[in-house]
């Protein structure tokens, strides 16, 4: 089975097996930052989100949808690219729950084409499930405004993929490998390499831990495309 084909698979049968697999607690969809102390991507996500005022937001690999729904909360235009059929529906599904709208697309990165542009591209937990890091991180930077933000978050290789994960390939870039180099231009609001923290998100796997690279990056307001 294809790489691709393997990760949507194994997220998808994730998904079918609750009714919620991320953020399963009752303020998963709050806009405010200090609700979410566990969760440094989603604090730093909202206050730019709330700093900056309504934009256009694309959450790639949006999971279940919960930082796209936050954004629409917020009164962004989101979209949302999810390759996991399931997933996809429950983004729309919550987020009609919460009285929200997210358009989303079911598809992968790699083969998503984006209409306009964005003021925030949000890319948490794909990548290193992505080889071709460089063609990835240029595809993001391309649906960026002049002067928009990327918020990306993945593993990094300061320790080894837990044997849990195993189950499909998985591809964790160095602290200052492909990612942080295709980002050197771009002034950071956010820098920060997370080690051994352990995983919290779900519940259907043993006791592990990953270790991050984690940046909020503002594209240069003279670069385009």
């Amino acid at each position: 089975m294809k790489t691709l084909d393997q990760i949507r698979e194994f997220f998808s049968d994730r998904y079918r097996s609750t009714s919620r697999y991320w953020w399963n607690f009752p303020h998963a969809y709050s806009v405010f930052p200090d609700d979410h102390a566990g969760s440094l991507m989603a604090q730093q996500i909202l206050r730019y989100a709330i700093s900056r005022g309504p934009g256009r937001a694309l959450d790639l690999g949006s999971g279940e949808g919960a930082d796209a729904i936050r954004l629409a909360r917020l009164g962004w235009e989101v979209e949302a690219v999810e390759l996991s059929e399931v997933g996809a529906d429950k983004i729309s599904k919550f987020a009609s729950e919460v009285g929200v709208s997210v358009k989303v697309h079911r598809a992968d990165l790699a083969d998503f084409v984006a209409d306009e542009l964005f003021d925030l591209v949000i890319c948490n937990g794909v990548l290193h499930y992505v080889e071709d890091k460089q063609a990835a991180c240029r595809r993001i930077q391309d649906m960026t405004t002049p002067g928009g933000v990327n918020a990306v978050s993945l593993w990094s290789d300061y320790t080894p993929v837990p044997e849990c994960h195993r189950v499909v390939p998985t591809f964790p870039d160095e602290e200052r490998g492909v990612v942080v180099t295709e980002y050197a231009d771009w002034s950071k609001t956010l820098m920060y390499f997370e080690r051994f923290r352990g995983e919290s998100g779900h519940n259907d796997m043993p006791s592990h831990v990953h270790s991050y690279i984690k940046l909020i990056a503002n594209k240069p307001v003279g670069e385009s495309g």
